[in-house]
């Protein structure tokens, strides 16, 4: 049994329009702040809650929306509904929830699998009382439909729902206060279980007895315990409480569990450690260890009742279904120790009676979980309402290698779903020239909630369909590859038909001053003269509307090349750089006299090398570029192509402290100033 649907309408922050939420075995709730992703963890408590109060329906727990007051409200309503697949149970022979719950299934359709649906209902009704009256029912709805009749609904009594259990991990963890016997803490559930036998009874008694008249034995604890009696019959005359005794432990069972405690040592001390004394990071590691303890004894009682039909030690019946739900597991906890536990929640969620959800706001949890697994939660001003949206990939089977990748890309940058702007480049170059461009400009990435994504070649249609999909601002930057294979007029029409694809008025982005342009021209946009540059700049220049430039006229290493050439030179040491054979390195060639034209002549066959290496197999002749930026080629193909390009970006930057936001290219001090207009 586990859950794999929930559905909630009205309430906290979210609005009336119901919000579906789709679970797994384990499964990420990520947000900002406020977002709503402790709201969606109480909504369940509400249902399976241990403790009475947190059951509780309360006027807090219906949504309002902020543009209405509070008082004009006379009526409200608030649903729950939860679903819960057997697809696993109905494989196992041994399975003792589809007995619990048959009589409530669902099955939508013949051989259909079937599923439990429960819901809570709450009104809440203005009255002279400050709080209102509230009426809550929870049912099992027997039918799949959307409009639920009255014959529909079946009372769910509190002894069934109590098979399902909820334990709630808050992201500020007491776990001494989980050790207490005391009722809805964890140890209760166990100890409080324990078959203990008559004779281990008879011994705690009888040894408890030895150890409290030792006590007593003492001489000045009789003289206290005589002088406190004697004290306290001249304040109180009341026979009924006329004797006060000093007592040194009670010897009942119940009495002594209560003082149960887990110690630690060694430590640095001679004496144990409580939990309490323990620090922040410890004690949170500590909390989760207990869970763990519970499910594990409860895993094994379980296996004792489907072999042996009761448990030799303990008089529990366990859940059918656990859901443990963690806040911020990585709250004091030192990244290092951050996967072990994320591995054992995995453990906890593998387990056929226990699945897990995780709050968190760490990159270190984030990509550690399945993005398919993440549901990202965000607060949607027009609508005045949290929203809950899944994690859009390209489809598995028809783009496994996009998949992969997309899948890949955002595990290793968890940090876009909390950007309040995501920057989109194609690869490590992007992100520290761009980091740079920005600090030249006072804006720190961090502060401004910016993130740089490396998009890895033409993956940008799914990255712009996810952060759409998550509704976060985005701005990308495409190298335009002018005459290589695919590159300028095939990347502005890519451009193009992506922002076709997601979303975006056609007839506008194919408007020219001839009209709407036709499908049989944009097809073979692609093919147009590539020495029309001119023309290309004008398509960029709309592009550029719809928040996407270019690196040009090839991409943005050549971009760099073509303003600081002389000082990624000069980043060189003396015995590197390129060489024309005989003549020694190009940046200072030793020419004999007479051997010009024959130097000039190897150094015209280095440039047509270095631009067919540059543009590429299937790439043009360099024709729409300049002489000068030809022979740039020769290093363009030294420093990006057969060395590190990130290590001679950090290398320029380090060696040139004086280099100054006007001196980059203008085709990347316009995307910057983008980039802080729209980050504003």
């Amino acid at each position: 049994m586990k859950l794999f649907k929930m559905i909630v309408s009205n309430y906290r922050c979210f609005g009336k329009e119901p919000t579906v939420i789709e679970f797994d075995d384990l499964t990420g709730f990520v947000g900002h702040n406020s977002s709503g992703k402790t709201a969606l963890i109480t909504a369940l408590l509400k249902l399976f809650g241990d403790k009475t109060s947190d059951r509780l329906v309360e006027r807090t727990d219906f949504y309002i929306p902020v543009s209405q007051c509070p008082e004009s409200v006379i009526k409200n309503e608030l649903f729950i509904e939860v679903y819960f697949t057997f697809k696993k149970s109905l494989e196992s022979d041994s399975s003792i929830d589809i007995p619990t719950f048959f009589n409530h299934f669902v099955v939508d359709e013949p051989q259909g699998s079937p599923y439990l649906r429960i819901r809570l209902d709450a009104t809440w009704e203005k009255s002279t009382n400050p709080e209102g009256i509230i009426e809550s029912h929870i049912h099992y709805v027997t039918t799949g439909s959307l409009q639920i009749k009255e014959s529909d609904l079946q009372e769910a009594k509190r002894q069934d729902l109590e098979r399902i259990k909820m334990i709630y991990i808050p992201a500020i963890r007491q776990p001494n206060e989980q050790l207490k016997n005391v009722s809805g803490s964890i140890m209760y559930r166990l100890l409080n279980s324990i078959k203990w036998s008559d004779e281990s009874k008879n011994k705690i008694q009888q040894r408890t007895e030895l150890v409290e008249k030792a006590f007593f034995e003492e001489k000045s604890i009789e003289l206290l315990a005589t002088s406190l009696n004697t004290q306290w019959k001249e304040y109180h005359k009341d026979q009924r409480y006329s004797n006060a005794k000093i007592k040194f432990n009670n010897s009942d069972l119940e009495t002594i569990l209560k003082k149960v405690e887990v110690t630690f040592s060694p430590t640095e001390t001679t004496r144990s450690f409580k939990s309490d004394e323990l620090g922040d990071g410890l004690r949170s590691l500590f909390y989760l260890s207990i869970v763990d303890t519970l499910i594990d004894i409860e895993e094994k009682i379980m296996q004792e009742i489907s072999i042996n039909g009761a448990s030799e030690c303990f008089d529990l019946l366990p859940p059918i279904l656990t859901i443990v739900a963690i806040e911020e597991p990585e709250n004091h906890i030192s990244p290092q120790i951050l996967g072990r536990v994320i591995e054992r929640v995995k453990d906890i969620s593998a387990n056929p009676n226990s699945q897990s959800i995780v709050t968190s706001h760490s990159p270190s949890i984030i990509k550690r979980i399945d993005p398919l697994n993440i549901r990202y939660f965000r607060n949607c001003r027009e609508k005045e309402c949290s929203e809950v949206t899944e994690i859009t990939l390209p489809d598995k089977e028809k783009e496994s290698s996009q998949f992969k990748y997309i899948k890949e890309a955002v595990i290793a940058y968890p940090e876009l779903y909390f950007a309040k702007l995501v920057v989109l480049g194609e690869g490590d170059s992007e992100e520290i020239i761009i980091r740079k461009m920005l600090e030249l400009k006072n804006t720190q990435i961090d502060s401004a909630e910016i993130s740089i994504v490396p998009l890895g070649g033409r993956h940008v249609n799914h990255f712009w369909r996810l952060l759409n999909d998550l509704n976060i601002p985005f701005i990308t930057l495409l190298d335009l590859d002018r005459e290589r294979n695919g590159g300028g007029w095939g990347r502005i029409k890519y451009a193009i038909q992506q922002l076709i694809d997601n979303g975006y008025d056609k007839n506008k982005l194919l408007e020219t001053t001839d009209g709407i342009m036709k499908d049989e021209q944009f097809n073979d946009m692609n093919n147009w003269n590539v020495n029309a540059v001119e023309t290309m700049e004008g398509w960029i220049a709309m592009l550029e509307k719809y928040d996407v430039y270019f690196s040009s006229p090839l991409d943005i290493d050549f971009a760099m090349l073509t303003k600081f050439k002389e000082k990624y030179i000069a980043t060189l040491s003396s015995g590197e750089g390129p060489l024309i054979k005989g003549y020694g390195k190009i940046q200072n060639p030793e020419i004999p006299d007479g051997s010009g034209d024959e130097y000039q002549e190897l150094l015209n066959k280095r440039i047509a090398s270095d631009v067919h290496a540059t543009l590429k197999d299937e790439g043009g002749d360099g024709s729409t570029y300049s002489d000068g930026e030809k022979e740039l080629m020769i290093w363009y193909n030294y420093f990006f192509l057969n060395r590190g390009k990130p290590t001679t970006h950090r290398v320029l930057f380090t060696e040139n402290e004086d280099i100054n936001f006007n001196s980059f290219p203008s085709c990347l001090q316009k995307f910057v100033n983008a980039i802080i207009d729209k980050s504003k």
